[in-house]
């Protein structure tokens, strides 16, 4: 698996509908709009920002992830609004054993009509063509639909469910694993 080449290349994806480039703090205003609303976080294991000085935390550390090497976000921009509307990424890795997991949030208002789905493809095929992964993970609560729908999308399969996986906000939450490998894709 080649991380360095992700860092050293900064990819940036354009589709017909959005941009997908690195996040940044000048995105706080747009961010700040979908990571506060109470929908998009409540299956997450972050809070919902409830201000300006939240978001600003949340980049800062997705910046801090980036600059160690431990995690890459890009920022999907909506083209026709030219407005950041969600992230999606690349959110840990194990090079040894070529693999690595993704991890994407979308304002609510931009649900259901596939552009979640147009961005991660973009992030998977990069990941399998240019970084040399081969298995590509993701996970969901195991109620999240929208979420388990995208990783279907992509061409994730359901390998099973993880039990009490994840303590968010309190509660031990089941967590729905998918995973599509490079083999899966030729």
């Amino acid at each position: 698996m080649q991380v360095e080449k992700l860092f050293n290349e900064m990819p940036v994806f354009e589709t017909e509908r959005l941009l997908l480039r690195k996040l940044s703090l000048d995105d706080i205003q747009d961010y700040y709009e979908f990571a506060s609303d109470p929908i998009v976080s409540a299956n997450t294991l972050w809070d919902r920002h409830e201000s300006l000085e939240d978001t600003i935390k949340d980049l800062e550390y997705a910046t801090a992830k980036y600059e160690s090497r431990q995690a890459y976000r890009w920022g999907i921009v909506y083209k026709p609004l030219n407005k950041l509307v969600g992230r999606t990424g690349l959110i840990s890795w194990d090079v040894r054993h070529q693999r690595a997991e993704i991890g994407f949030a979308l304002s609510s208002q931009y649900w259901n009509k596939g552009i979640m789905t147009e961005a991660t493809r973009e992030v998977i095929t990069y990941s399998f063509e240019q970084l040399d992964v081969n298995r590509l993970e993701g996970r969901c609560n195991y109620n999240n639909i929208g979420s388990a729908r995208v990783l279907e999308n992509v061409g994730m399969k359901f390998e099973g469910i993880l039990r009490q996986q994840l303590k968010i906000k309190g509660e031990f939450i089941d967590q729905k694993m998918y995973a599509v490998l490079k083999s899966d894709c030729n």
